[in-house]
């Protein structure tokens, strides 16, 4: 359950912290799985995953009500490894840390947030998660989670039409593209019909070798591994990069279908296309559902089972199978943890293996504050 925190003004002792709400949440997910053929060898191995179909969050967020229609907000959010309590390898509040105004104008947001394509890529299957939408993303090779330094703004809702529009700084004084990102995404929803696109422009970060090392490069654009996480290496110049998700969903009843069309482009690299369909059904406290992805021969098939013991609690049943093609960069891993690298994580190389089947079935718990 969401806590209201207005008392916080009062327990910091400075009306600086004064707020209209403050708002903590959270988000667990952990559960056991069992992978077959998980590394070269062969091996397979039932282990402890940790973010599945949930990531584990904890995340802090304000408002205030200015007057004349106006409100000011903050968001601050981080990961919580339950493997270990550690903290991720890319910064304490690497998902969320913004602020932002509002009006009838729509929202101005300035701060890392999600980008567009991400965001857009979770919303169009019926029953996703992690194990569906990040491991999508990281083997098709458009997973640029977040934009740094970026500047977002997204429009007011006219005839069901919700518009997008963001900008990461490349904060490069010898470049102002290298390593920049632009992105979008436009949305239509009519009752049961959602209608999503989404784009982004990551440009090469290949200038002034100087401040590479202290060049943001705006979005988590170097090594990104099967669990969403990436790795940046100082001097590193990230290539530049297009990417589009476009899709639909539509719901009749207790029934949801939906299907998307990826495309990803890397300076130097063939274009990479997918395609993606999904179904869920929700009856009384079960949900069920799965995905099927196809990439150059690659697929990945993903089902869950949830059952829902309150409104915040959930049993999630899963069984996923990852059939590589022998050649081919697309290279998909049945399951997507967010578990930390101590202990070792089964899933820390960049994804599945060539010309292999990989299978993983568990069951994992979540619960939503």
């Amino acid at each position: 359950m969401k806590k209201s925190l207005v008392a916080l003004a009062a327990l910091a002792s400075v009306s600086a912290f004064a707020q209209s709400s403050v708002t903590i949440y959270g988000q667990f997910d952990a559960g056991l799985y069992n992978i077959k053929k998980a590394n070269a060898a062969g091996n397979s191995a039932t282990v402890y995953g940790d973010g599945a179909t949930f990531s584990n969050i904890l995340g802090f967020k304000g408002t205030e009500d200015l007057g004349g229609g106006l409100k000011a907000g903050f968001e601050f959010q981080t990961d919580v490894q339950t493997n270990n309590g550690g903290l991720n390898q890319n910064g304490l509040f690497r998902r969320q840390a913004n602020g932002n105004i509002e009006g009838g104008f729509g929202q101005i947001k300035l701060g890392i947030t999600t980008n567009p394509i991400i965001a857009t890529n979770g919303l169009l299957m019926p029953v996703s998660g992690n194990s569906v939408s990040t491991a999508t993303s990281s083997a098709l090779g458009y997973a640029d989670f977040y934009t740094k330094n970026a500047v977002t703004y997204t429009s007011p809702t006219v005839m069901g039409v919700t518009a997008q529009i963001q900008r990461g700084m490349s904060n490069n004084v010898e470049s102002a593209s290298a390593g920049s990102v632009s992105a979008y995404s436009l949305a239509y929803v009519n009752g049961p019909l959602e209608v999503r696109y989404a784009a982004q422009d990551r440009k090469a970060a290949d200038k002034g070798a100087a401040n590479s090392g202290a060049n943001p490069s705006t979005s988590d654009v170097t090594t990104t591994d099967s669990r969403g996480d990436t790795t940046t290496t100082a001097g590193a110049a990230a290539k530049g990069k297009e990417s589009s998700v476009f899709g639909l969903k539509y719901t009749m009843g207790a029934w949801t279908v939906g299907a998307a069309s990826l495309k990803t482009q890397t300076a130097g690299s063939a274009e990479v296309t997918g395609n993606q369909m999904g179904v869920g059904y929700t009856t009384g406290a079960w949900t069920f559902g799965g995905s099927i992805t196809k990439s150059e021969g690659s697929k990945l098939t993903n089902t869950q089972a949830r059952y829902a013991l309150s409104k915040r609690t959930n049993l999630i049943g899963m069984y996923a199978t990852a059939d590589n093609a022998a050649s081919g960069t697309v290279k998909f891993f049945p399951v997507a943890f967010n578990t930390g690298s101590a202990p070792a994580t089964i899933t820390d190389s960049a994804g599945g293996l060539a010309g292999t089947k990989h299978t993983a079935i568990g069951l994992g718990l979540t619960h939503s504050f």
